[in-house]
């Protein structure tokens, strides 16, 4: 059912426009072990943002991952399904980990879609957490009209912490982009909510 709800968001990304969240309001993250400094998998948000790894309030190594499939990908059929190269998409991560640039060709398409869902996977509180998905499954619930529903879940999601908000932002704002081609990928919102829900939910 949190597919639904990702699908609902997507179908009216394609018609928004994307705004960044800006307040003073936090939530807390795990705490774990130092990491290494360079890395950018599996960082909370907030650690990204104070080594200064975020801009215009997204990761950039989110950013470089969209704007390489942008360009290479959205034509590509199933490309967030079709399987990358296991040991590329190892090489490439540790790469990124190490802060090193990336020597990317067209063919990394599918090993960079599932880098991206590797980021968005390994991110520790998620990025809707756990308490923000209950609120959204009840939605599902409790309203019956698409409009009422729709605003209950916008209402939710201007509850996430603003790093999160602005990056689930501009991620379906891509997202929508990737189904606008989905004639010739097949990447519907529907698929596309499929792919992603684990992605994106706690």
């Amino acid at each position: 059912c949190l597919s639904v709800c990702l699908s609902i968001c997507l179908c009216q990304s394609q018609s928004s426009v994307r705004v960044l969240k800006h307040s003073a309001r936090v939530e807390p993250e795990p705490q774990a072990p130092d990491p290494d400094p360079r890395a950018v998998f599996g960082i909370p948000l907030s650690k990204l943002r104070e080594a200064g790894k975020l801009q215009h309030g997204v990761p950039v190594v989110l950013k470089n991952m969209v704007e390489f499939l942008e360009k290479n990908g959205l034509q590509q059929s199933g490309v967030f399904r079709v399987c990358g190269s296991a040991p590329r998409c190892k090489l490439l991560r540790l790469s990124l980990d190490c802060g090193e640039p990336l020597d990317l060709v067209r063919g990394d398409v599918p090993t960079v879609a599932a880098l991206l869902k590797l980021f968005l996977r390994e991110l520790p509180c998620g990025l809707i957490p756990n308490t923000h998905s209950k609120c959204m499954q009840q939605a599902l619930t409790d309203h019956k009209g698409r409009a009422e529903l729709f605003e209950a879940l916008k209402e939710t999601l201007n509850r996430l912490p603003d790093d999160n908000y602005n990056i689930l932002s501009y991620l379906l704002h891509f997202l929508s982009r990737v189904a606008a081609h989905s004639q010739w990928n097949h990447m519907t919102s529907e698929n596309l909510a499929t792919v992603f829900g684990p992605c994106i939910f706690r």
